[in-house]
């Protein structure tokens, strides 16, 4: 049997490595090829043997591809390939003229996905062989099927393209829909306008969402009493918290364990510390987890003490990754909103949060930020708190 050619698909022209290659250059391609491969693997596989389902992987599912409803004809041809013949444009891509296929992580996965590969091929009818589309693109709906991910030519004979997948199409939640568009329609003497596929498989890796602690707050219930609350997103089954507690802040004692029995996808956990010891004048809290991967996590740590909180305040900021920790104070109880502020005054992230009177561990996702100077700043109630932060 004859090899394919495969072809890969760049949608501006040739790239800018496209050079004479230096060592330093050669080496970055070696590690490119050596280490994705082992990253990647298909998830997504639709052959067309007489069926328009296709096959997920072990964390995510696919829907049936077909052609659009401006289509006016979709057979079978044999049992190894599928066509979708007229109602392709003459001239540039027609939105409503596509074939759709889409995939959806499990829940409490995330899907990373790598590239589209797409066994296709115009007729190969008429005289001289070859009718139908010309070109087509590929677009998806991340951005509303707006931009071409890739486009190339298409030509009568079956060829491999590779659809490298940019940065957008990491860490997916939800559903992703793609659209292959054939469009400029060239039809010889005989021939039919005809779109066909053998097999188109997407690559990529599925894994377990990250788990985060957004909030921790300890809340003296009584002179002997304190609450500990938690919320957290994308528990897994099997996930172990501790509640631990110190008397200084070093040196923590495990005082209640809790194992999770289902996925949440967010949820919020207390614990009451009841017969406190009524002769330390501050208590220190926080909540180490461990998922069944054995993965370990801490929450921000908070600090109880007998003082009534008069006045709202940051007693510590830091950004630790992705995540913005804060340990803060609040007077009562109400609606509050915490934000990081460039210091040119523009907001870069809030979160708005009901926040009971007393101390509480809050985190924020963050954007990409470059290094510099931010003011985390608190409001809410009749109040406004700051306190800078260098990153």
């Amino acid at each position: 049997m004859p090899v394919l050619p495969m072809t890969t698909a760049i949608p501006h022209g040739r790239p800018k490595w496209f050079l004479s290659p230096d060592k330093t250059m050669v080496g970055m391609l070696l590690l490119t090829l050596f280490t994705f491969p082992c990253l990647s693997q298909t998830i997504g596989n639709w052959t067309f043997n007489n069926t328009l389902a296709g096959t997920g992987g072990t964390y995510n599912s696919v829907a049936n591809a077909d052609f659009s409803g401006s289509i006016p004809s979709k057979v079978f041809n044999g049992s190894g390939e599928y066509y979708g013949e007229d109602g392709w444009p003459a001239g540039a891509v027609n939105t409503g003229s596509y074939l759709q296929f889409s995939i959806s992580p499990n829940t409490g996965y995330q899907l990373d996905l790598s590239s589209i590969v797409l066994r296709i091929r115009r007729s190969n009818t008429g005289s001289p062989a070859g009718s139908g589309p010309t070109a087509w693109s590929l677009r998806s709906s991340l951005d509303g099927f707006t931009t071409d991910i890739a486009s190339n030519s298409l030509v009568h004979t079956y060829t491999n393209y590779t659809v490298p997948l940019g940065s957008a199409f990491l860490q997916v939640y939800s559903t992703v829909t793609f659209r292959l568009y054939g469009y400029n329609v060239s039809i010889n003497s005989g021939g039919l306008s005809r779109l066909v596929l053998d097999n188109i498989s997407i690559q990529g890796i599925g894994a377990v969402l990250p788990v985060h602690i957004t909030g921790i707050q300890a809340i003296r219930s009584n002179a002997n009493g304190i609450n500990v609350k938690w919320q957290m997103s994308q528990v897994q089954e099997g996930t172990v918290f501790k509640v631990q507690r110190s008397t200084n802040g070093i040196d923590y004692t495990t005082i209640n364990t809790y194992t999770e029995k289902e996925f949440k996808a967010t949820y919020s956990y207390n614990y009451s510390d009841v017969n406190v010891p009524a002769v330390y004048s501050k208590l220190y809290y926080r909540v180490q987890g461990q998922t069944p991967d054995g993965r370990t996590f801490l929450s921000p740590i908070v600090r109880v003490s007998k003082e009534t909180a008069t006045q709202a305040v940051i007693n510590h900021a830091s950004i630790q990754g992705e995540l913005l920790y804060t340990s803060l104070q609040t007077p009562e109880t109400g609606c509050y909103t915490i934000s990081v502020v460039a210091m040119n005054g523009a907001v870069l992230k809030l979160k708005r949060i009901e926040l009971e009177a007393g101390v509480h561990g809050v985190t924020l996702p963050l954007p990409s930020l470059s290094r510099g100077t931010y003011l985390i700043r608190l409001t809410g109630n009749g109040i406004m708190t700051g306190k800078k932060i260098v990153w």
